[in-house]
């Protein structure tokens, strides 16, 4: 197997391998990713699901005014794109959970912690109940 790696800003060490199978013309390509563990929950989600089940997952999150993708959960960007209006109640709920979070990632980045502006998530679990999307264990992520 021939071994290729890279690394990104987001800390997730990327494997490339080519297989040969002895005796077979056929390759296969293998992609192993290491992701740090304050954004695991993410690159689970991004790459245990189909392409359906990730585009409904992050139209959801825009749908809130947030971006997914396999580093993350970020609050959107004025640019985004995104024209869901929201409740009043939405906007100070979020404004809340958002001003919390930059409050924790000030203190991180004080004591020497990386700090980035998403969300963090222990588990899958809590990504899809934040996004009130409904639980579906790996296997059943083929939409």
């Amino acid at each position: 197997m021939q071994k290729f790696a890279q690394g990104t800003d987001s800390g997730v060490d990327t494997y490339f391998g080519l297989c040969t199978y002895p005796g077979h013309e056929l390759q296969h390509c293998i992609d192993l990713k290491v992701d740090p563990r304050d954004i695991y929950a993410f690159g689970l989600i991004a790459w245990t699901g189909n392409d359906v089940l990730n585009r409904r997952l992050r139209l959801l999150a825009e749908s809130k005014g947030f971006k997914l993708d396999d580093t993350g959960l970020f609050p959107a960007t004025h640019g985004s794109g995104s024209k869901r209006v929201m409740s009043l109640y939405e906007f100070v709920a979020l404004s809340l959970v958002y001003m919390v979070h930059l409050a924790l990632a000030c203190i991180f980045q004080l004591h020497g912690t990386r700090a980035s502006a998403s969300f963090k998530f222990n588990t899958e679990k809590e990504g899809f109940d934040f996004l009130g999307f409904p639980w579906l264990e790996p296997h059943e992520r083929n939409l």
